[in-house]
């Protein structure tokens, strides 16, 4: 005798499976929420170990260097920890690492592009050196002028905030690589290159105004027995 039990199709079983799937996922990641914000901290590592792997992934679909999708994994964990500690709501947990993970990598791949243009274009630095070596054996006229660019150059390095004078003594005049200088600094490859990338930029804009006469603590000396302006 023929069974008169409804025969469920093949493909809707395997539909109606996947959104229950999702839902004991969210349903997971709910209660370790709660358990990571009523103080247990086992329950972060274990949300740790569900979705790394996710997010790594998210990660390398925009930015190729392994050691970078990495950083930017843990910096996704990172501000996971101060959203659960901040607030209180409801999180899709899933959701919001994908966007926080592909908004970092998205930022880091425009950023390590604007660094790359930068670093093809000649350190400010060492332009200024290069004019000075050449004007150095020419009349004296040109020597006073390289003397007073020289303490210009100084003057604005003192300037400059401690880790931007850190940063390039250590490019600029002690010409280590950029391996080095995470090493010397604590710091990572990508982030050395994003604070060069700064500490030359300001660099340049506070020289020219320097040059140009703009900073008054700054402004260069005017030659003995020159008139004033």
């Amino acid at each position: 005798m023929l069974s008169t039990a409804a025969v469920v199709p093949e493909g809707d079983v395997v539909a109606e499976a996947v959104p229950n799937a999702h839902t004991a996922a969210n349903d997971v990641d709910a209660e370790l929420i709660v358990a990571f914000r009523n103080g247990d901290v086992s329950a972060f590592e274990q949300i740790y170990r569900l979705h790394h792997r996710y997010v790594h992934a998210q990660a390398r679909r925009v930015i190729c260097d392994l050691h970078r999708a990495e950083d930017i994994t843990q910096e996704a964990f990172l501000r996971l920890v101060r959203q659960l500690l901040s607030t209180d709501g409801h999180i899709k947990l899933r959701a919001w690492l994908h966007r926080t993970a592909t908004n970092l990598a998205i930022d880091e791949h425009r950023r390590s592009r604007t660094v790359q243009q930068y670093q093809e274009q000649r350190s400010p630095v060492e332009e200024l050196h290069r004019t000075l070596e050449r004007h150095d054996k020419g009349h004296p006229e040109q020597e006073a002028e390289s003397s007073e660019v020289r303490r210009a150059i100084r003057e604005v390095i003192d300037t400059l905030p401690e880790r931007y004078r850190a940063i390039l003594a250590l490019r600029e005049l002690e010409g280590l690589d950029y391996i080095s200088i995470a090493a010397a600094m604590n710091l990572s490859v990508s982030a050395v290159e994003s604070l060069l990338f700064r500490a030359r930029r300001r660099f340049t804009e506070v020289y020219q105004q320097v040059n140009d006469g703009v900073t008054p603590p700054l402004r260069r000396r005017r030659r003995r027995g020159s008139p004033p302006h």
